[in-house]
């Protein structure tokens, strides 16, 4: 497995993709630049983006991964972290297009089949709702499929549709964190701690950024390249013996560290790779 750098990678695919996209369309009248089937890796180890420019929201971060590891859909526990998110429900009450109640009903599937047959092709959940009717919230996921390779563990993220600004740094590490899930859940069944995370592959069948973003975007491709963030994920598989108890601490995490200069990212990060979160 190739080492990658997900700052880096960030950067360059928002450069390439200003400067040499495929096509300028405008769904729902919105101009946007855009890749046709693009793919994007992630190494799953350390799938956090701390571009200072991009200023991500991490509580909103570990705050959906845990939204989407309980099954939820409700707008109420999710806005708490991201209030305009709210927009994007019909009615204010739950999200058409939420991933985790699809996701939790077939990852015990997943993981099945992967304890079943290591090898397997078949470890498949699908996101996408068939025949959807008019929603603020359609899914941009399709599906996501997991590959048990030489004791690594690959996913495999089939999108509609990306958004480089606003989706790919938090789907980056949802898809990482369900991940991490399975990875916990597979190490216990199968009493083999030596079963890690390899890589994400993200396919966008339109991978885009908007024309509102771009002036921001710039900002990032010519700004400076920020020092590592020393966290990993393989080694926090170490730290958690309970599958749970990691959608546990991603909820305690987000609730837990206000924005507040006592609190840094990498502080809440490193706590969350321990299982230590208070």
């Amino acid at each position: 497995m190739d080492l990658r750098n997900i700052n880096l990678d960030y950067k360059l695919k928002l450069s390439f993709l200003m400067r040499e996209f495929e096509f300028e369309s405008a769904p729902r009248h919105l101009k946007i630049k855009e890749f046709i089937n693009d793919g994007f890796i992630v190494d799953m180890d350390n799938p956090i983006i701390t571009l200072p420019e991009r200023k991500l929201n991490y509580n909103f971060m570990t705050g959906e991964a845990w939204w989407i590891l309980d099954g939820r859909n409700d707008v109420r526990s999710l806005s708490k972290y991201m209030g305009k998110i709210e927009r994007y429900s019909d009615d204010g009450v739950r999200f058409f297009g939420a991933y985790g109640p699809k996701i939790v009903d077939q990852l015990s599937y997943c993981i099945q089949i992967l304890v079943k047959d290591r090898d397997t092709r078949q470890s498949c959940l699908t996101i996408w709702r068939q025949n959807p009717s008019f929603s603020k919230d359609i899914p941009c996921t399709v599906s996501l499929q997991f590959f048990l390779r030489e004791n690594r563990l690959y996913t495999v993220a089939n999108m509609r549709s990306q958004d480089i600004w606003l989706g790919l740094p938090y789907d980056a590490f949802n898809f990482s964190a369900i991940s991490f899930f399975v990875c916990l859940s597979l190490r216990k069944i199968l009493s083999q701690p030596t079963i890690k995370l390899g890589e994400l592959y993200i396919n966008a069948a339109s991978r885009h950024l908007y024309e509102t973003d771009e002036e921001d975007a710039l900002k990032i491709t010519k700004g400076p390249l920020p020092s590592d963030m020393d966290f990993s994920f393989n080694r926090a598989l170490d730290n958690y013996k309970d599958p749970y108890h990691f959608i546990t601490a991603l909820k305690l995490s987000s609730d837990n560290f206000p924005r507040a200069e006592i609190f840094t990212m990498e502080d809440k990060f490193k706590r969350l790779e321990s299982s230590k979160i208070i």
